[in-house]
């Protein structure tokens, strides 16, 4: 693109090669800063948290892998209990409700029947207001992000004994949960909302375990039993 302005620059089409302005490509290197909760340091910071909004909020970012503004902006229509899945649809960020930044995103995730208990308790003793929110404030309105870090989720932390981290570190966390119990790559990248594989493995990769002697034995006994029953000997 650079040559073929450059060119026309030459030829007097143009009087400047607007590729010279615009910005070099980000890396798609994973980002190796990436911080997660180990599953005894998620326990103690669940229990640290006594609120009970507060311990739900966390939780579901925890054990849904949902971005902060998604779970901002969930509504009680979103959660479908027979499903067992929250439908995430919209975000809120910053005063102002959205729809999610790609189709992909638009997705339904799987939460387990401790999560579906934890938020039918919630629902009775949630603030009732005219958007329905799962995580509203007292007054029934969208709560603000800020406030939520500050006077919950870093103190939260710090009575845990935990080290500062920030709020999307719980999707990073939920993401490594999965890797680590051996799910597919597909489903994790559905779950998260990520638009391909690619990009899930790009951000997660770093996190898999490079050996897995299970898989190499598993190999071998599917190989070597069918060369038996065929009449072949070692």
């Amino acid at each position: 693109m650079r040559q073929i302005f450059q060119l026309a620059v030459k030829r007097n089409y143009c009087q400047i090669n607007p590729v010279d302005f615009s910005d070099k490509p980000k890396s798609q290197e994973p980002d190796k800063e990436i911080t997660i909760l180990t599953r005894e340091q998620t326990t103690t910071f669940l229990n640290a948290v006594k609120d009970q909004k507060y311990n739900m909020l966390f939780s579901l970012a925890i054990f849904s892998g949902a971005r902060q503004g998604e779970l901002l902006g969930l509504k009680w229509p979103d959660i479908l209990w027979e499903d067992k899945q929250i439908f995430i649809q919209r975000s809120y960020n910053n005063g102002v409700f959205y729809d999610v930044k790609t189709k992909n995103s638009i997705r339904k995730v799987d939460i387990g029947p401790a999560m579906l208990k934890q938020l039918k308790e919630w629902k009775l003793a949630c603030p009732p207001g005219k958007f329905d929110l799962v995580f509203p404030t007292e007054k029934g309105t969208p709560m603000n992000h800020n406030n939520m870090v500050t006077r919950y989720f870093l103190p939260g932390l710090k009575a845990a004994g935990l080290e500062r981290i920030r709020f999307h570190a719980l999707r990073h966390t939920y993401a490594s949960l999965l890797i680590d119990q051996g799910e597919n790559i597909k489903y994790i990248q559905s779950q998260l909302g990520h638009s391909n594989p690619t990009v899930t493995l790009n951000v997660y990769a770093h996190l898999m375990d490079k050996k897995n002697q299970d898989a190499a034995i598993k190999l071998e006994q599917t190989v070597l039993m069918n060369r038996s029953q065929n009449g072949h000997k070692n």
